[in-house]
């Protein structure tokens, strides 16, 4: 126990209550599907889009640029990763302010693996022309 959680005790059930929460929502530690993953992944977009469409309209609103400004920079911004796709590399805007690059995650696969070939069994003919 923690001297915070002596002196204010709802503030301690209130924070271990969050926590159960979150447990409960993440799945409490076991794998998570693919579609929670995405489900979550929309949501984080959304929130992102949300706050970038904010800080635009509060830029143009206060006159700092305007909107044919922002436009211009958005296409010549999009021409940095050589694709007219109204995107931009996440790995490219980190390298451009100076972050380190995520490493590629897989999801998670419920695909399975293919079984092994019992010892003495056939070499089939892709592995026999690469020997």
């Amino acid at each position: 126990m923690e001297m915070l959680d002596f002196f204010w005790p709802e503030w301690a059930q209130a924070r271990q209550l969050r926590e159960i929460a979150h447990a409960l929502k993440t799945g409490g530690g076991r794998k998570t599907s693919p579609t929670r993953i995405a489900v979550d992944l929309q949501a984080d977009i959304n929130s992102l889009a949300l706050v970038c469409m904010s800080l635009m309209a509060a830029l143009v609103e206060k006159g700092v640029i305007s909107e044919l400004d922002l436009q211009m920079h958005l296409q010549k911004l999009d021409e940095l990763d050589a694709e007219d796709d109204g995107g931009l590399d996440p790995d490219l805007m980190r390298g451009a302010l100076g972050l380190k690059k995520n490493k590629p995650r897989a999801l998670p696969s419920s695909a399975k693996l293919p079984k092994k070939q019992a010892k003495g069994s056939p070499v089939p003919e892709r592995q026999k022309k690469a020997r």
